[in-house]
């Protein structure tokens, strides 16, 4: 193993939970003799807030040369001084990332799914006059990348069905801004049998450069909002 992917302590790392795919800021403790992984975690009176026993996790480590991931499992908890850790065990081998990954941050804000237009996406966004678009349901974000969205229905969508969306991501005090218009095409639908209600994983197409850079600086934003709440380390 190179001394690039070689994890030291005092090594600060992004955790990323495969539940809910948002990153927190840990640090390496300790690495011990059998081979774990002590890293600090969120806590809150004493009891783990973010993750579990046996949850699978990608750790997220930087180095002068690039950014590295190495799937690991949480094994056990422990208290070491007066601070909640976990013993993490690895699954993989360190890789450098070829590129950014881009989270899915857990976003809950307004969405108006909408019949597709045919071409539309090539008029967007400076076309602002959709009114013969037909509004379909009123529906409401799960989580949201630079790639897709995740909204939750009420009604069944199929894979491969095109929708005009109207997202209102930037709301404010004041309340909701002009939305963003885009086009998704679905990509999954699971249904959830206790609250009779479906998640539909949408994929974005032909968003321009504009769309996108606003995509991404939203997404920045969100990430480094839920990245701040969750760091234990002080002074970053």
């Amino acid at each position: 193993m190179t001394k690039d992917k070689i994890i030291v302590i005092g090594d600060k790392v992004d955790l990323v939970s495969t539940d809910n795919d948002v990153p927190f800021r840990a640090k390496i403790e300790d690495v011990r003799q059998d081979g774990m992984y002590i890293a600090s975690i969120p806590a809150a009176a004493g009891l783990t807030t973010l993750v579990r026993v046996d949850n699978e996790m990608l750790m997220i480590f930087y180095r002068e040369s690039g950014r590295y991931s190495v799937r690991v499992k949480i094994v056990d908890f422990l208290e070491k001084d007066r601070i909640m850790v976990a013993a993490l065990t690895l699954l993989s081998t360190p890789e450098k990332d070829q590129r950014r990954q881009y989270y899915r941050l857990s976003v809950r804000s307004d969405a108006v799914i909408c019949e597709y237009i045919e071409n539309i996406e090539e008029h967007l966004p400076q076309r602002e006059d959709i009114a013969e678009a037909i509004a379909l349901e009123n529906a409401g974000t799960k989580d949201v990348s630079i790639t897709g969205v995740a909204l939750i229905t009420k009604n069944e969508y199929k894979p491969g069905e095109k929708y005009l969306l109207k997202l209102y991501l930037d709301e404010t005090p004041r309340g909701r801004t002009k939305p963003l218009l885009i086009c998704a095409e679905v990509m999954r639908t699971e249904y959830d049998r206790n609250k009779n209600t479906y998640r539909v994983g949408m994929n974005y197409f032909g968003q321009t450069k504009s769309m996108s850079e606003y995509l991404a600086r939203y997404v920045f934003k969100q990430e480094q909002k839920q990245v701040m709440q969750r760091r234990l380390v002080e002074g970053e």
